[in-house]
């Protein structure tokens, strides 16, 4: 299965746009569609070490997608990049397009120097459990409640956190 940066494919943002919208609606972050796509023009740019993945069949056909983002999360600056939006339509799901866009993005993280990758999910723990992340803390965003898991990327980083490395919030 093809993957490709949004970057390479930039006519693609509306699509992911609508993707997500259609998903997500209900939740703040995601109830305006040209939000979301300011978003992921923004975050694409050449500057940033932020980047959207898209993975494709081979007829060209979108079948998911994953970010990483720069402080989704932003009450704690040190947890500076966090893995997101991470999306298979039904159609897809269940044959391992979100695991391989995960993985690639995790790969790409890793080329990018980046230390550690955050993320929140309200039911998606097992998943990435089996994955390698860390459960760090459970805590309400927009009003639902969530896992914060963290995956190391460098050799220094993935050695365990000590409890006072790790301040409560």
């Amino acid at each position: 299965m093809p993957i490709f940066t949004l970057r390479e494919q930039p006519e693609r943002h509306h699509e992911i746009a609508r993707l997500l919208h259609s998903e997500w609606s209900a939740l703040p972050a995601w109830s305006s569609l040209s939000a979301i796509s300011q978003r992921l023009q923004q975050r694409n740019c050449e500057e940033k070490d932020s980047f959207t993945l898209i993975a494709c069949h081979a007829d060209g056909t979108l079948t998911g997608t994953a970010s990483v983002i720069e402080y989704e999360l932003d009450d704690r600056p040190e947890r500076r990049y966090w893995l997101g939006e991470v999306f298979t339509p039904r159609e897809w799901r269940g044959q391992g397009v979100g695991s391989a866009l995960v993985n690639a993005c995790i790969a790409r993280a890793g080329e990018q120097r980046i230390e550690a990758l955050w993320l929140y999910t309200p039911d998606q723990q097992a998943l990435y459990r089996r994955l390698g992340w860390q459960d760090v803390e459970q805590r309400t965003v927009c009003g639902e409640s969530v896992t914060v898991m963290v995956l190391r990327l460098t050799q220094a980083e993935k050695a365990p956190a000590r409890e006072s490395e790790e301040p409560s919030p």
